[in-house]
Formats: C-alpha cells, sequence, structure tokens
C-alpha cells in the first residue's frame, strides 16, 4: 500500500513536470485585467461607465425599509455585485469577494501597479464596499440579502429586465447574522488599508464601519442562515460563525494596530479550534479558517500559526491526501474546483518561498490551459476558451430560455468557470451548471494569485506589524450616484422592496433545469466524494 502511494506520488510529479514544460507563456497582467473587467460585468445599479456596452442600469429600486432615495431617485441598496449569473444580491459571498481582493491588493499593490491596474482594482473593491457601507443600517443592524434567490432563478434573461418582487432580508441584534457582520467588518478593514493613501477619508470610513460590525458580530451571535432561511438554499453558513469571528478580528488588528483585536482573535482562535477543524478543506466564503491562519501568521510570526498553515498547505500538494487531475489540478469537489484551487493557489502564494510559488503557479497555469487538453477555464483566453459560461446577462436571452439564443451574445471576458470533472473532462455547456458557473467569489482567488505571478520575486510574505489606523476622522458613506448612465435604458426593476419574501409564485415557471449548484449534496452525484458540501444552489 505504502508503495502504491508513493509510486502515484511520483506520477502526479512528473506529471506536473511534463505540463511546466510544455506550459505556455501568459501576460499574468493581461489575464489579471481580464479578471477584474469580470466584476465589472456583474455590478448593479445605475452604471457610472459603458465599459462593458451590453450591460445597462438595474435594480434601481433596490432599497432598506424606510430609507429615502438618492438625488438620481435610486434605493440606497441599488448598487453593488450580483452574485454569480443571477440577480441575487447575497451579502455573505460578495463581503467574502470584496476582502480577498483587499488582501490581494495589500499584499501586491506595486505588482498591481506594474501592471497598470491600481486604479481599476480599487475602483472594483470600492463598488463592493460602497455597497457594504450602505448595508450597514444601524450600528447592530445589516442588510444581509437583496432579492429572493428562487423568485430569482425561476427566471431566465438579464438583470436588466427583471421584473419579480426583490426582497430585502436583515440580521439585527434581536435576529442576529455573525457570519455576515463579521466578514463584512473584514472586507472593510482591508478596504481601509488599501484606500489609506489614495483616499484617506475614505478609508476611515470604512474602518469605522468595520468596528461596528465586528462588534455587532461577536456581541450578537447567531448564524446567519438561520435567521434568513432564504439564504439556506445558496449560501448555508456550513462551518458556522467562529471561523467569520477570527477572521473579522485579525483584519481589524491589521488595519488597526491595536492589540485588543490580536489577543481577542488569538483567544478565539485557540479555543474555537481553528487550526484543526480547517485542516483538509478549501478556503473560501464559507470557510475562512485556512486565510485566518495565515493573516495570523502573517501579524504575529507565531510556530503555531506557520505550523498549521504549514499542515494545511501540505493537503493541496501532490501526494498530500487531496486529489489530482491526471493533468494536476488540486480537485477538492465538483462544485467550482477551479475556484478552490485558484484560491488556494493565493494563499499559497502570500505565505511564499519556491515550492509554494511553483504550486501557485501551476495550478494557475492549468487554469489557463496548460492542461492535456489546452482548455481555458477563462472566458476570453486562450485558442480554446468558454463562451457559454453560466450566465443570464452574457446569455441576454429575450425569451426566459436558457437554451435561446444557442450560444451566449457577449462574451464574459475575465470570468473563471467551475472547471473540470476530476479526470480533467469538460464541456462548454451553460446548463451544466456545475462546470460552467461563475461568482464574484471564484474570481476573487484567482485575480489574487494572478497578482502575485506578476513578479514572482514578491510573494514572500514578512511577519508584519499590524497597520495603523487612519488619522483622519470618519466621514459618511457616500450618498451620490455614479455621475455618467450606460448607454442603453433597460427596464427598471420593481418599485417595492418588501422585508419579507413574497408569498406568491413565481408569475412563469421555469424553462430549464436548476441554474446553481446547491449547497448541499448535489443533484447529480459526483464522480469523487468531496470532503465538503458544494456551495451554490439551484
Amino acid at each position: 500500500m505504502k508503495i502504491q502511494k508513493t509510486s502515484l506520488c511520483l506520477l502526479i510529479v512528473l506529471g506536473l513536470l511534463v505540463s511546466q514544460i510544455n506550459a505556455q507563456t501568459h501576460d499574468y497582467c493581461d489575464i489579471l485585467k481580464k479578471g477584474l473587467m469580470f466584476y465589472k460585468a456583474n455590478r448593479a445599479g445605475r452604471l457610472p461607465d459603458d465599459d462593458i456596452p451590453w450591460r445597462g442600469n438595474s435594480v434601481l429600486t433596490d432599497a432598506s425599509p424606510g430609507s429615502s432615495p438618492n438625488a438620481n431617485g435610486d434605493g440606497n441598496l441599488s448598487g453593488g455585485y450580483f452574485d454569480a449569473g443571477d440577480g441575487v444580491k447575497f451579502g455573505l459571498p460578495m463581503a467574502y469577494s470584496m476582502t480577498m481582493l483587499g488582501w490581494s491588493f495589500i499584499q501586491y499593490e506595486s505588482n498591481i501597479a506594474t501592471c497598470g491596474l491600481t486604479d481599476l482594482y480599487l475602483e472594483t473593491i470600492k463598488y463592493g464596499t460602497d455597497y457594504l457601507i450602505a448595508a450597514h443600517i444601524g450600528e447592530n443592524e445589516m442588510v444581509a440579502q437583496v432579492g429572493d434567490g428562487n423568485l430569482d432563478h425561476s427566471w431566465w434573461g438579464p438583470p436588466e429586465l427583471m421584473k419579480m418582487e426583490r426582497p430585502v432580508f436583515t440580521v439585527n441584534a434581536a435576529n442576529p447574522g455573525t457570519e455576515i457582520a463579521c466578514e463584512s467588518a473584514a472586507a472593510l478593514a482591508a478596504a481601509s488599508i488599501a484606500f489609506k493613501k489614495s483616499n484617506p477619508e475614505y478609508a476611515a470610513t470604512c474602518l469605522e464601519h468595520a468596528k461596528q460590525l465586528q462588534s455587532f458580530g461577536d456581541t450578537y451571535r447567531g448564524v446567519y442562515s438561520d435567521v434568513i432561511t432564504n439564504a439556506q438554499a445558496f449560501y448555508k453558513s456550513w462551518s458556522g460563525y467562529k471561523d467569520d469571528l477570527v477572521w473579522g478580528g485579525a483584519w481589524l488588528a491589521k488595519a488597526t494596530g491595536d492589540d485588543t483585536y490580536l489577543t481577542k482573535a488569538k483567544a478565539d482562535y485557540a479555543s474555537f479550534g481553528i487550526g484543526a477543524a480547517s485542516q483538509g478543506n478549501s478556503h473560501d466564503w464559507d470557510n475562512k479558517g485556512p486565510g485566518a491562519i495565515l493573516l495570523l501568521h502573517q501579524l504575529t510570526g507565531d510556530a503555531t500559526y506557520k505550523n498549521d498553515f504549514e499542515s494545511w498547505l501540505k493537503y493541496w500538494k501532490p501526494g498530500g491526501g487531496i486529489t489530482y487531475t491526471p493533468g494536476g489540478l488540486a480537485w477538492i469537489r465538483q462544485w467550482g474546483p477551479a475556484r478552490y484551487a485558484a484560491t488556494s493557489a493565493f494563499l499559497s502564494a502570500v505565505y511564499g518561498g519556491d515550492d509554494n510559488i511553483a504550486f501557485t503557479k501551476a495550478q494557475i497555469n492549468y487554469l489557463l490551459g496548460d492542461n492535456p487538453n489546452k482548455q481555458s477555464f477563462v472566458v476570453g483566453y486562450g485558442d480554446k476558451s468558454p463562451i457559454n459560461p453560466h450566465h443570464r446577462a452574457a446569455h441576454h436571452s429575450l425569451t426566459n430560455d436558457i437554451n435561446n439564443p444557442v450560444n451566449n451574445l457577449y462574451l464574459l471576458t475575465g470570468a473563471l468557470v467551475g472547471g473540470p470533472g476530476s479526470d480533467d473532462s469538460y464541456v462548454d455547456d451553460r446548463s451544466d451548471y456545475i462546470k460552467n458557473e461563475v461568482a464574484t467569489d471564484y474570481n476573487a482567488g484567482f485575480v489574487g494569485a494572478l497578482a502575485a505571478l506578476v513578479d514572482p520575486s514578491s510573494t514572500s510574505a514578512p511577519t508584519t506589524a499590524p497597520t495603523e489606523a487612519p488619522t483622519t476622522a470618519p466621514t459618511e458613506a457616500p450618498t451620490t450616484a455614479p455621475t455618467e448612465a450606460p448607454t442603453t435604458a433597460p427596464t427598471e426593476a420593481p418599485t417595492t422592496a418588501p422585508t419579507e419574501a413574497p408569498t406568491t409564485a413565481p408569475t412563469e415557471a421555469p424553462t430549464t433545469a436548476p441554474t446553481e449548484a446547491p449547497t448541499e449534496a448535489p443533484t447529480e452525484a459526483p464522480t469523487e466524494a468531496p470532503t465538503e458540501a458544494p456551495t451554490e444552489a439551484p
């Protein structure tokens, strides 16, 4: 048995070496720009530019109960990002995506500047953090979701034409949601560091909201998806909130330099058993444990976090326990394996070291087409790349039909699709949401890994002292809408924003099979047993 395992490891390593020998030369700056442009394609609200000419204004009346519209008549929650190929704003994965983008900007700011992408990177982060600030409607209250996933997923068409009701779901002291509060705190704390030089007033605003949200999540503890039952079929909190408490606390320690946050994060880490719970798992929108380990290692240099992270990373390497496809992709589960591999590649790069950078490069290059099928998993990149990702706006059906037109009308440039099967197989089929879903969290770790690879010598992760808090007094969240609207005039969203899920059934029956992946067992048997439940829903 030991001989068989050793032979298998050697075959995997040889496969990786062959892949590297046959590897293409990739322009990581170009791909990084494409990856950021995907976020522009998923923007909601009144768009400030027409960089994605086939997208227009949408959901302009999204608003929290009792709020007033801005000068353009738009609701306070009209902005932000749609989650995936749908029209729901799920707060937890959106906040996670902004945290990861913030982290990669902080870690690789010089690489991003080398690519000439500083402004685009910060713009991408701010479009999400502006929404998180707007969603923080009270010191101990936050909007966690806009839109009913069931209603939304029963219709297939571009968001500019959506007409279904869009309920607003909140968490508060009486009905707490620690995950969304602490993840938003992490995102805004990271943003406060990212914007400190270029926009100190905005940085201070982000930090003030981050402090309140972390306090809210810690003081009033509860699983957010127990409160917002509509989220359970889409983004149920499988890991619970303990990892989020440590993650948010560590980010506030980094942003403020306040030892109180660091001391508490370390104590919670130990009492919650985050190190052990993270082993053999992925870092993702649900489980922040691996990232929390790495961040605490960066902040302290303690051997505990070093050992825990190296144990976690070892699992992802050949022979460590994770499944590898024959072509060399670290494949943890069937639902969105590209997303998990890319995020692990990012964390590996942040930790640094030649072996870890080699892992990062091998995983990312596989996704860019260095694999047996020469298949790129990034829309618009490579000779053989997806053209039919599972995305309503890019497909642009006007008949509520996932099969009409046959091919997507628009190219969703830069989107990372779900990825291959465990045997490297892949079919560019929009209806196969397991392999062709795209989402803001899919791209979040991916663009970070790309930023690292722009200059691999920049990937060492020295133990750094926490960043000091901005000295400027906090300002209020921005209240103005973007100054320019897109050139098209799509249909506006409904005028009401109910606070509870609508009780009526959708007006049109869905014409297709479910469109996103469930959070529990998938509807089709996986080819290999996943170590954890998949993450999205039909």
